[in-house]
């Protein structure tokens, strides 16, 4: 399963429509984002939680609506 799926409020509220051409990069966002808060110990590793945890969290929330409208951008246009 795609790990945006479980980021479905996220992505509403960063106005973001996941496609085939932005879905890996979209995911892959999500994940290292995850990823990197889990080891934190700010959120779970499990998405399903984590989704939860850091839609809850305003600052994670602002951090990761960021992050994802970045990886939606055609790619063309995302800054490397």
């Amino acid at each position: 399963m795609s790990c945006w799926k479980w980021f479905n409020i996220i992505l509403e509220r960063a106005g973001v429509e996941v496609t085939e051409e932005n879905r890996d990069r979209v995911d892959a966002a999500i994940q290292e984002y995850v990823n990197a808060r889990s080891s934190m110990g700010l959120c779970s590793a499990a998405l399903k939680e984590a989704s939860s945890e850091i839609g809850d969290d305003p600052t994670m929330r602002n951090e990761l609506i960021t992050k994802v409208r970045e990886a939606a951008k055609p790619a063309e246009l995302i800054r490397k």
